[in-house]
């Protein structure tokens, strides 16, 4: 079956299965109910990535594992203008939909998922949503077109933003909230973004030994993309380092910037080994 077909019939099943919360502003947001409601239950919202493409496989598949099968709530939220989640239009109706639906299931816990773009409204609304923490793979710091100029990724769909509603991330991250980042440390795009991302006690950001934007599906490979999303969601920080060391992805340096890299391509190998048998 070719792959255009089968993620079509993912799609469909994903929104059979899921229940819609909100179909305004450009927002669809969907939702696939925990078994868990009331005291210690919990959900995670995943804020979708370009073209709706939740960990590249689909909705459905994601939900299934990062939801522990089932038990926790998933709420979805996709950005059908591709707009990077910007508008207060847009901004309004997530907050109300997602504020129902924790208020409807009595939740106790939320935390935020994405991957690129939807790293970045995981980042982005993790505070506003009242999160207590947030996972994100390759995410932008910033999606408008001025701010990285040598930026060019989805270009057109950025030009199209008639709106940059959302405050910058220094504004918005929340200083209770735990946040696990995570790059490609090699890639000339995704340097412009990480280095911009600020460093502190609540910020484990990892950066893996690798020059694709993709940093999904080598987590996959490895085995440990759904190990890290039960880590980050148990607040495992010592467990998390260990399964980022299985795609040779270390903790950001105090102070690494993108232009030091290829001066220091001699350090990682050695800080690598270090990592590896401390």
């Amino acid at each position: 079956m070719k792959i255009g077909i089968r993620k079509s019939l993912r799609q469909a099943m994903f929104r059979l299965k899921s229940r819609s919360l909100c179909d305004e502003a450009g927002a669809d947001i969907r939702a696939l109910a925990g078994r868990e409601d009331g005291v210690e239950s919990g959900g995670i919202v995943v804020f979708t990535s370009y073209h709706a493409n939740a960990a590249k496989r689909g909705l459905l598949e994601f939900a299934a594992s990062a939801s522990n099968q089932g038990a926790r709530h998933c709420i979805f939220v996709t950005d059908r203008r591709q707009g990077w989640f910007q508008g207060r239009d847009f901004s309004s109706a997530v907050l109300r939909a997602i504020s129902e639906y924790v208020a409807r299931h009595r939740l106790t816990r939320l935390m935020t998922v994405g991957v690129s773009m939807g790293g970045y409204g995981a980042m982005s609304y993790a505070a506003e949503i009242g999160a207590d923490c947030a996972l994100a793979f390759a995410p932008q710091y910033c999606p408008r077109p001025e701010t990285f100029p040598a930026d060019l990724r989805w270009a057109e769909a950025r030009a199209r933003i008639p709106e940059f509603s959302r405050p910058s991330l220094n504004e918005t991250l929340g200083s209770q909230i735990q946040y696990t980042l995570l790059h490609g440390r090699w890639n000339a795009e995704d340097s412009l973004h990480w280095q911009a991302f600020a460093q502190g006690a609540k910020i484990d950001h990892f950066l893996a030994d690798r020059s694709s934007h993709d940093v999904i599906d080598p987590l996959r490979e490895a085995g440990v993309l759904y190990p890290i999303v039960d880590a980050a969601w148990m607040n495992d920080r010592t467990r998390m380092r260990s399964l980022m060391q299985k795609i040779s992805a270390l903790p950001r340096r105090l102070g690494e910037r993108a232009e030091d890299l290829n001066n220091n391509r001699a350090t990682h190998a050695q800080l690598a080994t270090s990592y590896a048998t401390n």
